[in-house]
């Protein structure tokens, strides 16, 4: 009796998780990506996910702008609350979810896809512009270029940190209006232990930098005592 108990309670379990999700799934957003001007922004990437998930889930939808600014992600949405926010590396608009680029005041657009066949065209603008650091590593003594690996920390978010590869030379997105602590992680060369370089740095919207980082060889790894 238990067993055919058991066996009634666990088919009706997997009838419950089979049941179709009967929320619409024909919501459709669709609109323009601006800059802080106002000019639209071609080749843009423009996320939307639902209210209740992470920006970043992996179940997030991605459309990409046209020559002219538009995106479409056509009618493939279910219906509820969605969170929409755009990205240009390349113009630097660097990821706004991200903790190291957020901005303090970050709060994503939200868009409502609602009623019969509900369809919305929205306008979404980029975050603030980020920052350019460039610098060049080099061996203090001879001049040569050095492989490095540079670690960036947002000392606004303390949480938020990014790293780059550095071949003799490196360039960053970094955020601005902020201060930001830079420093050479490592450095791989003949087996030698290197001198740490630090500094910090605070840069406007769009703003580019160039530092000198030089490094000095303290001592060979088969120097140091065992």
């Amino acid at each position: 009796m238990r067993c055919r108990l058991f066996i009634v309670l666990l088919l009706s379990s997997c009838a419950i998780s089979q049941t179709p999700d009967p929320t619409p799934v024909d919501g459709r957003i669709s609109g323009t990506v601006v800059n802080e001007d106002g000019k639209s922004v071609p080749g843009a990437t423009v996320y939307v996910s639902e209210e209740a998930s992470s920006l970043v889930d992996a179940n997030s939808v991605v459309a990409r702008t046209n020559v002219a600014g538009r995106f479409d992600f056509g009618r493939k949405l279910k219906h509820g609350v969605y969170e929409i926010y755009a990205r240009k590396e390349k113009d630097g608009y660097p990821d706004p979810t991200s903790k190291f680029y957020q901005p303090l005041n970050f709060s994503p657009q939200k868009v409502q896809l609602f009623g019969d066949q509900p369809a919305e065209k929205v306008t979404v603008q980029l975050k603030e512009k980020a920052a350019i650091l460039a610098g060049r590593v080099f061996d203090a003594d001879t001049g040569q270029p050095l492989k490095a690996g540079v670690g960036f920390i947002n000392l606004r978010t303390e949480a938020g940190s990014h790293s780059v590869l550095a071949d003799g030379k490196f360039q960053a997105l970094i955020p601005a209006n902020t201060d930001v602590y830079v420093m050479v992680q490592e450095v791989d060369r003949d087996h030698a232990h290197w001198s740490l370089f630090t500094t910090k740095v605070t840069l406007k919207p769009g703003q580019k930098m160039d530092i000198e980082v030089p490094l000095f060889k303290t001592v060979t790894r088969s120097d140091t005592p065992e």
